[in-house]
């Protein structure tokens, strides 16, 4: 992949791929770095000495050219990545998902690593996310919503956790829908696994992450990443959420006090304690999820031809 030089100095300040003893720029730094100095290319080879002389402080500008020196070691491990099937784009790439940047704004991920067919990410999705310890008629919410989703074309985003997440991918790939995934545990694990090979070899699934290609799960990861599902879906069913704890319900309430693109919150059988104080917070409540579709025309979210071909499971062991 050939790279401009905005998007290389983006990876070489904000990644993890290599550790050198030197932290790189979280994206309110990078952000806040290039608006007082200018576009990233035009850090490349400048002295800390230069740096302070544009404006940077002495410390940061001695940061800044030691996370620049990286190129080698990062180019290594960007080509070794783009050999087990793993991409990497920055904001500054024209295949970064326009309606990321424009939901999120400066809380958006600068650089994403990704496998699969990068194109469904430009596509405005359906967000389905919930708890793990899911009821069986929450579990039927899950899987019918993804499968209407499937149906009409749209993308299904969720997070690959267990429960809801992999219940509602699982039904939209075997519906022959797109499915993307945003992880919060290593997606150079992932992505080996048989079954999900097999559905990114078929261009029907997108695999993401905002950390490095091996940054395994933490909480702090899965807490981070759920922006990024409501910034990539146009609209988001909450089907199942604890109250006031868990990472649904954070992702839920940061979306609805953001704007993260528009929160329905199921109100019906399996829907979980929090679901109620997140309706009341400003989620759109359903009880039936053929009412999506209104909410998707109120989003004007496109709709494609639905799929032909039914597949078999994405993930095996759900």
């Amino acid at each position: 992949m050939r790279r401009s030089d905005n998007s290389l100095a983006a990876v070489l300040l904000v990644s993890r791929l290599i550790d050198e003893g030197v932290a790189p720029l979280k994206a309110s730094e990078y952000r806040k770095l290039c608006s007082e100095l200018g576009e990233p290319a035009s850090l490349l080879g400048q002295s800390a000495t230069e740096l302070s002389s544009r404006g940077a402080e002495s410390s940061l500008a001695e940061r800044v050219v030691r996370l620049l020196d990286r190129a080698v070691g990062v180019a290594f491990e960007l080509d070794r990545y783009q050999e087990s099937g793993i991409w990497t784009i920055t904001e500054h790439d024209d295949t970064y998902p326009q309606h990321l940047r424009e939901r999120l704004g400066t809380k958006a991920p600068v650089v994403l690593h990704g496998s699969g067919s990068s194109n469904i990410l430009d596509r405005a999705g359906i967000g389905v996310v919930g708890s793990r310890a899911v009821s069986e008629e929450g579990a039927e919410v899950a899987g019918e919503a993804a499968a209407h989703a499937a149906a009409l074309g749209i993308p299904l985003v969720s997070g690959g956790a267990r429960g809801v997440d992999q219940i509602a991918m699982n039904a939209a790939y075997q519906a022959g829908g797109s499915v993307v995934a945003v992880l919060a545990d290593a997606l150079t694990k992932t992505i080996n696994r048989t079954d999900v090979r097999q559905a990114l070899l078929n261009d029907s699934t997108v695999m993401c992450t905002p950390y490095g290609p091996e940054a395994g799960f933490s909480v702090g990861n899965a807490m981070g990443r759920n922006k990024i599902i409501y910034g990539l879906a146009t609209v988001t069913l909450v089907v199942a959420s604890d109250h006031d704890s868990g990472g649904t319900w954070a992702g839920a309430t940061e979306a609805l006090r953001h704007g993260f693109g528009r929160v329905v919150v199921w109100n019906g059988p399996g829907e979980g304690p929090g679901n109620a104080a997140l309706i009341e917070q400003g989620g759109v409540a359903v009880d039936d999820v053929g009412l999506l579709d209104a909410i998707i025309d109120q989003a004007e979210v496109p709709i494609e031809e639905p799929p032909e071909v039914v597949q078999r499971s994405l993930f095996l062991d759900s």
